[in-house]
């Protein structure tokens, strides 16, 4: 093998490393930010959106984690380096819910996770050799 191919083969790799770990990051992040939403109905947290590119708009007829941790999934799958991913939620009581409104996240939801961003990175690039 030459050099040029070993560099080529390196930066593929490093490369494959970086999105996984900015892919990990996202799921941690955004997966936190909605297990630690409020549940009343269930509504706040069904109304957390994942999107690439642009933040999703208006509201979402779904209950609960489930689906909104799927599409997480799903969304983050399709992420590559360069990209801008966003988590949103249009419910109009949402900011309520980050600034204490419920006993059950006093802390938020968003800044509480936020907080950790650090640990959430240097977590993602140990585990994806970074």
């Amino acid at each position: 093998m030459s050099f040029a191919s070993d560099v080529a083969k390196y930066a593929k790799l490093a490369g494959a490393s970086v999105d996984e770990t900015g892919r990990a990051i996202v799921l941690e992040l955004f997966g936190s930010v909605i297990k630690d939403t409020p549940v009343d109905t269930g509504r706040a947290r069904g109304n957390w959106q994942t999107s690439i590119g642009s933040p999703a708009s208006g509201e979402v007829d779904r209950l609960g984690e489930r689906e909104a941790l799927s599409e997480l999934g799903s969304e983050t799958g399709k992420f590559v380096g360069g990209q801008v991913i966003y988590l949103s939620n249009q419910l109009p009581y949402i900011q309520r819910l980050e600034l204490g409104w419920s006993d059950q996240a006093p802390a938020g939801m968003v800044r509480k996770n936020v907080a950790r961003i650090q640990q959430i990175v240097a977590k993602a690039a140990r585990d994806n050799k970074v």
